[in-house]
């Protein structure tokens, strides 16, 4: 496959530090804020002009850093080769790794880098063909640095939705899931799972209000049961995640589907609650969730979150398409609903009470009487419609 960079193959140095230098960003990054003083400070263009501004790889300004974890540090920057000023995200990766303490070693960290480096620039060009996916636009190496630039979305993240707005009604969730699912069924088509699905890493795009996921770091390859791949070999990669989004399974480095999913749900309840996943679990990794008690949610929705949710990956929800098809089902559900007539247990009709589900059937047949068989059958008939008719309702609330 043909890659956005043609710079990437160029690699020089030492690559395997286990904390390494920001380098010619950091100076950029550096340069940029004193250039914004220097305006502030000055007043006048000529202040300004004493601090020109500053051009990471004679291309990109950056703008602020974004975030920084794990994974590595984000940067909002601006294109100035490209027309009108194209905003861009500048993702520096940071590989965790063993300090080397030959030259092999060093070797070999660096050959692993450069890999590891290509691969999840293929596995980001590949994705980024989906429209609420990010687009990469550039990968390369400077001064011993891996870097991904991809295209800047334009929008709030769920987070900041819902500090503002607060939490959201069932059918926001229920619309969210809708929006979500054939963003997920795409990544698991490229047998990729995402392992970080949480409301700061879902964007909605103010252009077309529709969701972006965005963050790949933590994404995995995930070749089927027993992570086979087509080569014979066994997937041995190091599974990452965040406390109370990740499930029990991927925490432990057999991550599958269903732990997308389950990610996805914890989002859900986090929309619909407010309240982080830590709140509502059992164990201090943050799983087997209480959520029950503390959510009013239909009944279909509460099936929908009980499946997402289970503890047992093999309880869950298996594909994206179940949870599309089950999601689906709530016309049926509602329908069936009101189909449905029965008798409350425990309510009085004249000196007669229900409490046993035979109350709800028609008379016994076998009552010794002159009557015919039919003509006990129409009696009763008339005596359970009779009964019926003095309640208000026969439909569940």
């Amino acid at each position: 496959m043909n890659l956005p960079s043609q710079s990437s193959r160029r690699l020089s140095g030492h690559l395997g530090q286990n904390h390494p230098s920001q380098g010619h960003l950091t100076k950029a990054v550096t340069n940029q804020s004193r250039y914004a003083n220097a305006r502030k400070a000055g007043g006048s263009a000529q202040a300004a002009t004493e601090h020109s501004k500053p051009l990471f790889r004679n291309q990109y300004e950056i703008v602020r850093r974004l975030a920084r974890g794990g994974f590595g540090t984000t940067y909002l920057a601006k294109d100035a080769i490209a027309l009108h000023d194209r905003a861009c995200v500048i993702k520096q990766i940071r590989y965790k790794q063993s300090t080397p303490h030959t030259s092999t070693e060093k070797a070999f960290n660096q050959e692993r880098n450069h890999r590891r480096f290509q691969k999840e620039a293929r596995i980001m060009a590949r994705l980024g063909r989906h429209s609420q996916l990010p687009c990469l636009l550039d990968h390369f190496v400077e001064n011993e640095q891996f870097y991904l630039v991809q295209e800047h979305i334009a929008g709030n993240t769920l987070s900041q939705e819902l500090h503002r707005s607060g939490p959201q009604t069932e059918a926001q969730v229920k619309a969210f899931i809708k929006d979500m699912v054939p963003i997920i069924r795409y990544v698991h088509r490229h047998n990729l799972l995402h392992l970080d699905i949480k409301p700061s890493n879902i964007i909605r795009r103010s252009q077309d209000q529709k969701l972006v996921l965005i963050d790949f770091g933590a994404v995995r390859r995930y070749f089927g049961e027993g992570g086979i791949g087509a080569d014979g070999l066994v997937s041995s990669e190091r599974c990452t995640g965040t406390v109370g989004f990740s499930p029990a399974e991927q925490l432990a480095g057999q991550p599958v589907p269903a732990s997308d999913l389950y990610a996805l749900g914890v989002t859900c309840l986090y929309l619909l609650t407010g309240c982080s996943p830590l709140d509502f679990a059992t164990s201090p990794k943050g799983q087997n969730l209480r959520w029950q008690e503390s959510v009013q949610v239909s009944s279909h929705m509460r099936y929908l979150l009980q499946k997402m949710l289970h503890p047992e990956a093999g309880q869950r929800f298996q594909s994206v398409d179940e949870l599309d098809q089950a999601l689906g089902l709530e016309h049926h559900y509602t329908e069936l609903q009101v189909c449905m007539t029965h008798e409350p247990y425990g309510d009085y009709i004249g000196s007669e009470r229900f409490e046993r589900p035979e109350a709800c059937l028609l008379d016994s047949y076998v009552k010794t009487t002159a009557q015919s068989g039919a003509a006990r059958r129409a009696s009763s008939i008339r005596r359970w419609q009779q009964r019926r008719r003095r309640f208000k309702s026969f439909t569940p609330k």
